[in-house]
């Protein structure tokens, strides 16, 4: 893909972070995810990897690893990045995209438990951020995949209402009333 200013920013700016400090775990996790969104996976992973094995706890390169096992078509291992993650930090996207990444693997009963613990994760959030109209979407979704679709409808609305022109609210909504 074609670099944006921003996005041949942080391609300058993941580079000099790492000539700064070659053993910082955050430097190669922004490395690989400016490398993921310039299209560069392998490169990426190696930096993912590398990140994780200098922190153990390293949230974003396992999650922006989910992200780029699943965009390749590879749910089943980008599922195994995002429980990792959420492992982590009780990360309400990790739960969610595990979720997602399992039902598109067709292992049906880790997905059902996946958005079990997502829409446990998404209730907290939303106890302290009313106001999220992302995790209001994944609450919706997760209650409407666990069987719950009237209430999972009342959140769709809801999150509509906290941010009408969020783009992925909208598009995860309209998916929920198609289905």
């Amino acid at each position: 893909p074609s670099a944006t200013p921003e996005l041949e920013r942080a391609d300058v700016a993941s580079r000099r972070a790492l000539e700064l400090d070659p053993d910082l775990p955050e430097a190669h996790a922004a490395r690989g995810f400016a490398l993921f969104q310039l299209g560069r996976a392998d490169e990426a992973a190696a930096e993912f990897e590398t990140a994780i094995a200098l922190d153990p706890r390293q949230f974003e390169a396992r999650y922006f690893y989910g992200r780029q096992c699943f965009q390749r078509g590879r749910p089943a291992e980008a599922a195994r990045w995002f429980e990792d993650a959420a492992r982590v930090q009780d990360s309400v996207e990790a739960c969610f995209f595990a979720a997602q990444a399992y039902e598109a693997a067709a292992r049906h009963e880790e997905a059902a438990r996946a958005y079990r613990r997502a829409l446990a994760v998404a209730t907290r959030h939303l106890e302290l951020h009313p106001d999220d109209p992302r995790a209001a979407t994944m609450r919706a979704v997760s209650l409407c995949r666990l069987g719950e679709p009237a209430e999972g409808l009342e959140w769709a609305r809801r999150a509509l209402e906290l941010d009408p022109g969020d783009a992925g609210v909208r598009y995860n909504v309209a998916c929920l009333f198609a289905l």
